[in-house]
């Protein structure tokens, strides 16, 4: 019996929405810090100069199109971060529709290193009740990664969607992605 999974159209939307962005910029004292253009300003021990707030932006979401879970014991889509390539695999059919990887933009401070971190599972639900995991987030990001001249790094993620039982329904959920400066 074919099982109608709306898996995600837009199943996705939300999830970026929620992309996290975080920097370590260091708080100088504003009460104790000399008048600007003093020799003193200059000279302060231990003093560190601010560093611009690392963002991050979602620019396009993860979407696994439309999908029909074939039978009980599930099966497995899975969307590349570098081709965006779609693999279904297990008890789960093609519907149609065009899947998508995410895309996300950082600006920072030109030329520093960044570390992007995605969690390692998500749990997404419909509003009948189903579940269904997302497992083996990736990015296409080197190790190291760097922001350019501009302050600026494009990225693309993906993961794999993993249901089983009866699930069924547009599934949703949250994947809080963060950015540091190493």
């Amino acid at each position: 019996m074919f099982r109608l999974m709306n898996i995600i159209s837009t199943l996705l939307a939300f999830m970026m929405a929620f992309a996290v962005w975080t920097g370590t910029a260091l708080a100088q004292c504003r009460l104790c810090a000399e008048p600007a253009g003093s020799d003193a300003s200059s000279a302060q021990s231990g003093s560190t100069p601010s560093e611009m707030p690392l963002r991050i932006e979602i620019t396009a979401d993860l979407d696994f199109s439309r999908l029909a879970l074939m039978n009980r014991s599930g099966g497995e889509v899975s969307i590349d971060p570098l081709s965006g390539q779609r693999r279904i695999s297990g008890g789960i059919t093609d519907l149609g529709g065009m899947s998508l990887h995410g895309q996300g933009r950082l600006e920072g401070e030109p030329g520093r290193y960044v570390s992007v971190n995605l969690p390692d599972r998500i749990t997404l639900s419909a509003p009948n009740g189903s579940t269904a995991e997302l497992v083996k987030l990736e990015t296409n990001l080197p190790v190291r990664a760097k922001l350019d001249s501009r302050g600026q790094l494009t990225f693309s993620f993906g993961g794999k969607l993993q249901v089983t039982g009866n699930a069924n329904g547009q599934f949703r959920g949250r994947i809080s992605i963060t950015a540091d400066y190493e």
